[in-house]
């Protein structure tokens, strides 16, 4: 049986809610506590490549996703006129019977998870946020903005970038970092015979990702240096602007875009706090420790992964600290990796060389071919 029996896990996002299933399938009581007041998936849809189908499979949850997602099994690539450059394929997963990534709208993952840890016995806690925790060292005693207080086993910081437990821990030491671009992103009306996710290499890089076989998201990353405000307003006027330069579908897709309120703006911000992400009995997982740009299309699988180690790790009756610098051992460089990578991209996008594109194509296929491994 093991020595932890009872987790606090601070933020009900994609890591936590799946750190909340991992441990209910492990027989851990889980208890998540969420600051928003309801449920409210911020964005439009998002990536799970393989990697993260895998990790939904091991908490029960693949075949959901992919019934209420999109799986496509290869992307096309091309240059702003819409010329085809090049296909790449989605590499086979070690440990996974398919191949491919599943889009999926952000609000319908977030009810697949929600619902999900309800039945693994989580115990979800709205409008109520950690205030304060004493570690004990055999225990640690939380007191929430609610003005409840308990004790747990073990605190999980998965409160995003701007994570709140990671400034408690580590203070000022590790923040999130501009990387002088922005990512805009809305949902449209795919068209009926695309099977596929693509790329568009312009003045700005644009993508078309399917999230069902009626609905697609487009991206656009843009270069914004010193991170100006974007009026909410005339969000729909300056991602427009941003896609001057674009021709054939893009540029139809372009013209879409009509309404400030269907456009979901994020400047690209980053954190890699160093190993260990924890210090006795409480630990980061996710953006919390490890925030990336979309580059890659592996932030929340990094979550997920984090969330599926972490849960195997504690099932088994062995010391905290044990445990924790195995998870670490398991998680550093695959984590280290997708940030860094991602990174490298956004600085071939912000000083494009005549290689630019073509090292982030090859780079891409040698991240996907890492991570298909086993984590």
């Amino acid at each position: 049986m093991s020595a932890v029996r009872k987790v606090l896990i601070i933020g009900g996002g994609i890591g936590g809610l799946s750190l909340g299933i991992g441990l209910g399938r492990a027989g851990i009581h889980a208890e998540v506590v969420e600051i928003e007041k309801t449920w409210t998936a911020l964005g439009v849809g998002i990536i799970q490549p393989g990697n993260a189908i895998r990790a939904y499979k091991a908490l029960g949850v693949a075949d959901k996703c992919l019934e209420r997602g999109f799986l496509y099994t290869y992307q096309r690539n091309f240059d702003a006129n819409g010329n085809f450059l090049r296909e790449q394929r989605m590499p086979k997963i070690e440990g996974l019977d398919m191949v491919g990534h599943c889009g999926i709208p952000r609000p319908v993952l977030q009810e697949v998870l929600v619902a999900e840890a309800e039945a693994r016995g989580t115990r979800l806690r709205l409008g109520v946020s950690i205030a304060s925790f004493d570690d004990k060292g055999d225990r640690v005693d939380v007191d929430f903005t609610d003005g409840t207080r308990d004790s747990y086993d073990l605190v999980v910081g998965a409160d995003g970038t701007y994570s709140k437990v990671r400034e408690m821990l580590f203070g000022d030491a590790f923040v999130p970092k501009f990387s002088g671009q922005s990512c805009w992103r809305i949902t449209t009306e795919k068209p009926k015979d695309m099977d596929y996710g693509a790329a568009y290499y312009g003045p700005n890089k644009a993508g078309l990702i399917p999230i069902t076989r009626e609905h697609m998201y487009m991206f656009l990353i843009t270069a914004e240096p010193g991170q100006p405000h974007m009026p909410e307003d005339r969000l729909h006027i300056l991602m427009r602007e941003r896609l001057h330069g674009h021709q054939g579908f893009i540029a139809e897709v372009r013209d879409r875009i009509r309404d400030p309120e269907t456009v979901v703006y994020n400047p690209l911000v980053t954190v890699l706090v160093p190993s260990p992400w924890y210090r006795g009995r409480v630990l980061l997982i996710g953006d919390a420790a490890h925030s990336t740009t979309p580059h890659h299309g592996q932030g929340a699988a990094m979550a997920i992964e984090d969330a599926v180690v972490l849960s195997e790790l504690l099932a088994h009756d062995r010391p905290l600290n044990d445990l924790l610098n195995e998870f670490m051992q398991r998680r550093w460089a695959r984590c280290k990796l997708v940030v860094e990578a991602s990174i490298q991209v956004g600085l071939w996008n912000l000083n494009p060389t005549p290689t630019s594109v073509d090292d982030e194509i090859a780079l891409n296929d040698h991240v996907r071919a890492v991570l298909a491994k086993m984590f």
